[in-house]
């Protein structure tokens, strides 16, 4: 596995910009990592909605000027619009993909492009080798982490390797729709960024282990068209359901699925007409889709905003309750020790002097917050003088992970 060029951030994480300048451009200065506003033309999002096929009944809306990816209306789920460029994602979500999301209780939101790319490759690696993609394998590879306000994947220790993960999309924060919820047609989860993770320990995949071991083969990832999804069992909604594809060499002779990622592969993915009697290819791969339910689509929908407020906030302190159901959270503050170097103990105890002064007071602000704390506070009684200045030294509590053992799936 290649070393990440920052030895903060883990290889599956997208880096943020490195000068200070490309910084603000691409987080609007927003305190706590928050999300910058919509800088992507409204001509990009149509020809994006043409060119990915995406079914009209869906509900694809441009938002406005001002809005933020946390600003979706209620009854619509926010989309990056680099999932449908280089990750490769189209609508309606395979199962598999639906079924990552269930597993790991996540909002589709939660996902950067870089973390969506990751996922895409597992499902086309080993549909084109020919492996039905399950959660359980893909967990063997991978392990759920956090990065700046949004879940990640990284390679798990030992693992074999699927891709080279690129270095970075930049700017992927500016450029978003917002698409119906119903036509994501998994339980989404709003999972709060500070859940413990639990580290999982899984045997690795091996000949021992996986039946399908001597088959596995690095592919690289790559930005596939329309067609090459098609036949890899990825997308669903060719104009056409009397065709079926099929790979051929350049001398013409059918080939594995697996040769359209070969380097030296010539030939190409053709669409043929369907024989009579033939069941059209669609036909045959619809089981592989989460279709989503016409009626839900065209149920009308809530005024008002959506519920992503909290959406790329690294510091979220919560998620309302009707969504956060069957979420295993914790109520640690990253801050909470102190180290008093003064050489007086006169202030300690001052009602509302919060963490800094009493430790846990309730309603105390969590100590991570970029706003200075001010320890000095006046007493209860009117008038009466400021006490002296604490000066306060404060440690970070390390969290050690969670860890479980796995039973091999």
């Amino acid at each position: 596995m290649a070393e990440p060029s920052n030895p903060d951030i883990a290889e599956g994480e997208n880096p943020e910009p490195s000068s200070p300048a490309a910084t603000k451009e691409e987080e609007g200065g927003a305190p706590g990592g928050g999300l910058p506003v919509l800088r992507w033309p409204k001509y990009s999002f149509y020809h994006l909605i043409f060119e990915v096929q995406m079914p009209h009944e869906y509900g694809a809306v441009y938002p406005q000027e001002s809005d933020t990816g946390a600003d979706d209306p209620a009854g619509y789920v926010t989309m990056w619009a680099d999932f449908f460029g280089d990750c490769n994602l189209r609508l309606p979500l395979t199962v598999f993909v639906a079924d990552v999301l269930e597993w790991y209780k996540l909002h589709i939101s939660q996902l950067s492009p870089f973390v969506m790319i990751r996922v895409q490759n597992f499902e086309y690696t080993f549909r084109a080798l020919g492996i039905e993609p399950t959660v359980g394998d893909f967990r063997r590879f991978y392990q759920l982490t956090v990065s700046l306000g949004f879940f990640s994947f990284r390679q798990r220790d030992s693992s074999p390797k699927l891709m080279t993960p690129p270095k970075g999309i930049t700017k992927w924060k500016t450029k978003f729709f917002y698409i119906k919820a119903a036509a994501v047609t998994a339980q989404l989860t709003f999972r709060n960024v500070t859940d413990t993770i639990i580290t999982e320990t899984i045997v690795v995949p091996s000949v021992k282990s996986v039946d399908w071991f001597p088959r596995l083969r690095t592919i690289e990832w790559q930005r596939l068209s329309n067609t090459q999804l098609w036949v890899l069992r990825m997308m669903l909604g060719r104009a056409s359901r009397k065709a079926r594809p099929v790979v051929r060499e350049k001398s013409g002779e059918d080939a594995t699925l697996w040769r359209i990622f070969d380097p030296e592969f010539e030939g190409k993915v053709e669409v043929l007409a369907c024989e009579e009697g033939e069941e059209g290819f669609n036909l045959t791969i619809h089981n592989n889709f989460r279709i989503p339910d016409r009626d839900a689509l065209q149920t009308p929908l809530p005024q008002g905003k959506g519920d992503l407020g909290a959406l790329g906030d690294p510091d979220a302190k919560g998620v309302p309750k009707k969504q956060a159901t069957g979420i295993s959270r914790t109520s640690f503050r990253r801050y909470t020790d102190y180290v008093v170097v003064s050489d007086t103990l006169e202030a300690l105890g001052v009602p509302g002097g919060g963490a800094a002064a009493a430790g846990s007071s309730a309603g105390s602000k969590p100590a991570g917050e970029k706003k200075k704390r001010k320890v000095e506070e006046k007493a209860a009684g009117a008038g009466e003088k400021k006490r002296p200045r604490l000066q306060t030294k404060r440690i970070t509590a390390v969290s050690q992970p969670k860890t479980a053992v796995v039973a091999e799936s």
